[in-house]
């Protein structure tokens, strides 16, 4: 990230990315150039008296991932100016304000609400920051936690990027029927991202 005047989120959405890209062309589809996730984005507690440290405020925002850059700096920027397009509009609180007026709508009109926004992704991508020293659970330190980030509608995929203790986790889930193989991008993923350290650092991943 800092080599390339980018931020860790958008290393690592670049890295799904092209792993997705990688996917895709292993099965001869060379012809999908971006799909549309659901991002989680942060916003101000709408509440009057709710502490600033109580609550979970946030939006589900679009983002139409670009796939088949093979450039890693040119995808990186490509990210980055995207991410940063929704960072700096309104988006996220004008959907803030839609979704409270969906959930407070009868239930068959909220979900049927729901599930005609949440159709219009391919599933959640959330990029969750962990704490930043271990944590120990019942007199055991956590070695590391991976997470899977929820779904709703018909979507077939959520992407979760969770940071805990210097080292981040990257969990998949999938609908087995549509994507049986979700190991497969898993490896991917790897693949990806060793790829995109040595084209930017010049150097394998792990060499001094």
């Amino acid at each position: 990230g800092r080599a390339t005047g980018t931020t860790v989120n958008d290393v690592m959405l670049s890295a799904v990315a092209g792993a997705l890209t990688r996917y895709l062309r292993e099965r001869g589809d060379n012809e999908v150039d971006e799909v549309i996730w659901m991002i989680p984005v942060s916003v101000q507690a709408v509440e009057p008296g709710v502490p600033k440290e109580l609550g979970n405020h946030f939006a589900l925002v679009a983002l139409r991932m670009p796939l088949g850059i093979d450039s890693v700096p040119a995808r990186l920027k490509e990210m980055h100016h995207r991410m940063d397009r929704i960072k700096n509009s309104d988006e996220a609180i004008l959907t803030f304000g839609i979704q409270r007026t969906i959930a407070q709508a009868p239930q068959k009109i909220a979900v049927g609400l729901t599930n005609f926004f949440a159709d219009k992704a391919v599933g959640v991508l959330t990029n969750v920051p962990g704490p930043r020293t271990a944590m120990s659970l019942a007199g055991s330190r956590v070695d590391g936690v991976l997470g899977w980030a929820p779904c709703s509608g018909d979507q077939p995929m959520t992407v979760c990027i969770f940071s805990y203790n210097g080292r981040v986790s990257v969990g998949f889930g999938t609908d087995k029927t549509l994507i049986p193989d979700v190991m497969r991008l898993s490896e991917l993923f790897d693949e990806e991202f060793k790829s995109m350290y040595a084209e930017v650092l010049g150097r394998p991943l792990g060499s001094q």
